[in-house]
């Protein structure tokens, strides 16, 4: 379960409190060097609708209902702006006096910064997301920075502490807002980001926008009153007035417990871990200056009901839901609702999404009871655009060579690039790889995305003919967006005897922020050398920084220095990138989430309704599902997990078993070549330096083949977990011995979530002692023969992507135990499946590859290739990365290539020439 984002209720920062009615405020601004007046100075009172501009003699006079703490600010152009924190009692008249200094910096500046590095872009793109707003809320496209080129950016990375993003600006932030009407100056005080909070400060002045259309200000009317009522302001109101309607509010008391120990379902966790309490049972006391103190021992759950909102954490209700949580177990607000110090309050959920975008001035008052309206809040196509947009994936790979030869074998490793990184549970896991030239597929195949990662292999043909190609990686979902989400990389297919060479080697130097450390130790032994390779990677403050990464090593004799064209950097271009206004957006393409089946259900006989439930097992019950399909018979399944090619049986199925109607399959449709595809200029040139060594399939796979076991112990199957990999939960057995079945499944298995973009599924796997049970329903088949007490492991597989490797049958979750000696005496299950009826189809599933064999064996002499080490999944552990490699006698020089990403978003790339001689002696 996503765990929520907490934004740090500082964004409100501004020591606001109890509002006192018919104040003044005046007095003068000059200039502090010569005492003279500033004539036509910014004062106001932050954020509100309060201010003024000075007259020519400096002074300036405000009058409006104040709060008793506020925040007085001057400025203007050219000098440093001056705040003074004023406390408003029962006093009618305040006189302020503020001098503000010259700030040369700021004058002497010529540059304008209207044009910034990719670097830049990148972060004021994450700068918009926590200060503006969320990318899928639909205020979104209705609030801009007019001068973005003000704001500076400087990664802090403290030692022992979590590197953290700040943002400075000189000049206010120019805002508007047209989704409230108010035209805004920010007055940036503190901004940081890390990768699990946010939270920022600063002056705010509102200006309403000035209109005479009717119907604009009753839209602007409309969308304040709603986001008034939904705001933290009017719950404190609504607790310190001991209003007992809960119109706009659910509350729950919410003690904190893991997000593993949470169902999706809302109506569920009620009594067990969010109890209903109402506002007048929360403790709050005056303090005899206009403002009270809340007491919140413990959080709160807020559930907003007078608002219809998607959320990831229920699948049961659709109100947007808050948490808050006080830090002293107490906070302080006026009798206005406004806090006294929002310091003192953690918000995390909806109430964390209010960004300035949809942040009131504290002198708003509603002018009525607020009505749910349409105020623009709703789904619209713009907001519709803007979450088809949060949708969008591409993959990137990288090849473990820049060019190849006919017959001979290639690697490749990669990721998924997402515009919403959150979304990559629910977007593809399947990748479509084509070796494409001059129109058509010379290859196509297909590999498993896991994780966001992809890696697989490919053979050329001895027959190939020698030219440009090009590889070219999609998803299935991604053809909905046309070429947006298509990767293309030129890959020049050379003729034996041949290298290629282009005539300028020069490479465009791009500056990078990380900095890779290559650290090798050589000793000969009899079959191979051997290289204890450590690489270690730092930012540009010399910290640790982990990072994922590709690592290739080649014998740099066979392969020549031929310039890159797979820069991850230049990928990432595209994260920057967005929908154009007059995309047509049509979901033609499902997302996959394994192998997928197409079809038509054709009925036999009239009175027979298209709509059915079609059934779909592969082989003797490898794997089995049920989709069903529409009025007009087509049906779409995915998920099938298998290599190569597969017997499926597909029927429709009578209350009695017996097959009726026929199946049609539809072919998957390859995306359309594009016109336009990438390419390299080079020309080739006789190999002249020694023998060349291709990269042939069979000498890796011979290597393979004698790889020896490095532990004398064998580990079971049932200690593999049967091959399946490590499970989400694990009951442990002291547990087992404590829980009943009721207990385990109120614990773990409402925790299962569907997170297939409302695939249809099948019902929870049972695998029994390594053997599954796809066709029939798992949670009845063990609770009713087995008890906890009875077994010796109880594991249960319920993410995404542990149970994608159980096909469709695992949709739902798996269950898998195993059961002690003596206790198999349960009912015999007959798994044979019996195709009478099914029509039986042949379908291709994921390429077969072989991996890069690292680890060849100990006591075989190693024989030259070109690739000596291939890492396509290489992780940092505290910055620090360390392998072994085993390089064939005869090899004089490395050629090391390490492509990556780092945790923060930052693209690298390094090549590095090791003499291996020069480094033995």
């Amino acid at each position: 379960m996503m765990k929520p984002f907490v934004f740090s209720a500082l964004i409100f920062c501004c020591f606001l409190s109890g509002l006192v009615h018919g104040q003044i405020i005046s007095g003068v601004v000059l200039e502090k060097e010569s005492g003279l007046p500033l004539p036509f100075a910014n004062v106001f009172v932050s954020n509100t609708t309060l201010g003024t501009v000075t007259k020519e003699d400096g002074s300036f006079t405000i009058k409006g209902d104040f709060p008793q703490e506020i925040e007085v600010v001057a400025s203007f152009i050219g000098y440093f702006r001056e705040v003074q924190k004023v406390l408003v009692r029962s006093s009618n008249s305040i006189e302020l006096k503020f001098e503000l200094s010259i700030n040369e910096a700021m004058l002497t500046e010529i540059e304008l910064k209207s044009k910034r590095d990719k670097q830049w872009a990148r972060q004021f793109r994450k700068f918009e997301e926590v200060f503006l707003a969320l990318p899928d809320d639909p205020y979104k496209s209705q609030i801009e920075i007019l001068n973005p080129w003000v704001v500076d950016f400087e990664m802090v990375k403290p030692k022992g502490a979590p590197n953290y993003l700040i943002a400075s600006s000189e000049e206010p932030l120019q805002i508007v807002n047209n989704a409230l009407g108010y035209q805004i100056d920010y007055y940036l005080q503190d901004f940081r980001l890390t990768r699990e909070e946010a939270g920022f400060i600063g002056q705010v002045y509102y200006k309403p926008i000035p209109t005479l259309d009717l119907s604009q200000m009753t839209r602007w009317q409309n969308a304040r009153e709603e986001n008034y009522f939904s705001s933290l302001r009017h719950f404190n109101l609504s607790l310190i007035l001991n209003n007992t309607d809960t119109v706009h509010f659910g509350i729950y008391r919410a003690p904190y417990r893991g997000p593993d120990d949470r169902t999706p379902n809302h109506f569920y966790e009620i009594g067990r871990s969010i109890f209903p309490t109402q506002m007048d049972s929360i403790l709050r006391r005056p303090l005899g200056d206009g403002t009270f103190r809340v007491f919140l021992p413990e959080r709160l759950e807020i559930l907003h009901l007078d608002r219809s909102w998607p959320n990831n954490y229920y699948n049961s209700v659709f109100h947007p839901i808050s948490w808050i949580e006080a830090k002293e177990k107490f906070f302080d607000v006026d009798r206005k609702g406004i806090l006294i110090d929002p310091r003192q309050l953690i918000l995390s959920g909806y109430l964390s999404r209010q960004r300035v975008s949809r942040h009131l001035p504290l002198d708003y008052e509603p002018k009525s009871n607020f009505v749910a309206v349409n105020t623009g809040d709703q789904v619209d196509s713009q907001n519709v655009l803007t979450q088809i947009d949060q949708l969008r994936e591409k993959p990137w790979l990288v090849t473990n060579k820049p060019y190849y030869y006919p017959g001979e074998k290639g690697w490749f490793g990669g990721q998924m690039l997402y515009q919403n990184e959150f979304l990559k549970d629910t977007l593809s896991r399947v990748i479509h790889v084509d070796l494409i030239s001059e129109g058509t597929i010379h290859q196509s195949h297909q590999f498993p995305i896991k994780n966001g990662k992809i890696q697989g292999g490919f053979d050329l043909p001895a027959e190939l003919p020698a030219k440009s190609y090009t590889l070219r990686a999609y998803t299935n979902w991604s053809k909905n967006f046309d070429q947006d989400g298509v990767f293309l990389i030129p890959i020049p297919v050379v003729e034996k005897g041949m290298v290629p060479t282009k005539k300028s080697m020069t490479q465009e130097q791009t500056l990078q922020l990380i900095e890779v450390k290559t650290d090798f130790s050589l000793v000969d032994s009899v079959p191979y050398r051997v290289m204890d390779l450590a690489l270690d990677f730092v930012d540009e403050f010399e910290n640790p920084i982990d990072v994922n990464f590709y690592l290739s090593i080649l014998d740099s004799e066979q392969v020549v220095d031929f310039p890159s064209a797979q820069k991850l950097e230049d990928a990432l271009t595209w994260l920057d990138s967005s929908l154009p206004e007059d995309f047509d957006f049509f979901a033609k393409f499902p997302i996959e989430y394994g192998i997928s089946l197409q079809g038509i259900f054709i009925k036999d006989k009239k009175r027979q309704d298209l709509e059915q439930n079609i059934s779909i097992v592969r082989g003797d019950l490898e794997d089995y599902g049920t989709v069903k399909s529409d009025t007009t018979g087509s049906f779409w399944a995915t998920g099938l997990y298998f290599q190569d090619t597969a017997s499926i049986h597909i029927s429709a199925l009578d209350e009695k078993g017996r097959a009726f109607g026929t199946i049609e399959l539809i072919p998957n449709t390859s995306l359309t070549i594009s016109s336009s595809l990438p390419d390299l200029v080079y020309d080739v040139v006789p190999f002249t330096k020694n023998d060349l060594i291709l990269d042939v399939a069979e000498d890796f796979v011979l290597l393979e083949e004698f790889v020896l076991e490095e532990s004398k112990e064998i580990e079971t199957m049932a200690e593999r977990n049967y091959g399946y990999g490590t499970p989400t939960f694990e009951v442990r057995q002291d547990e087992m011995e404590k829980l009943t079945w009721q207990m385990i499944l109120g614990k773990y298995f409402n925790s299962f979530k569907n997170l297939n973009m409302g695939e249809s599924t099948s019902g929870v796997l049972a695998i029994i002692d390594g053997q599954s049970f796809p066709y029939q329903d798992g949670v009845e088949l063990i609770t009713l023969n087995y008890e906890p007490f009875d077994l010796e492991s109880i594991k249960i597989y319920s993410d995404p992507f542990s149970r994608a490797i159980f096909g469709m049958a695992g949709y739902a979750g798996v269950i898998m135990i195993e059961t002690r000696k003596g206790s198999r005496s349960g009912p015999q299950f007959d798994s044979k499946f019996d195709p009478t009826g099914f029509q039986t189809f042949q379908v291709r599933g994921f390429s077969s590859f072989l991996e890069f064999p690292k680890n060849p064996p100990d006591n075989r002499y190693l024989s030259k290739k070109p690739t000596i080490f291939w890492e396509p999944k290489g992780k940092t552990v505290q910055g620090s990365f360390k392998t072994r490699v085993k390089i064939p006698y005869g090899v004089e020089s490395l050629r090391i290539k390490i492509d990556g990403i780092s945790e923060d978003g930052e693209a690298f790339s390094k090549v590095q020439i090791i003499e291996i001689q020069k480094s033995l002696k």
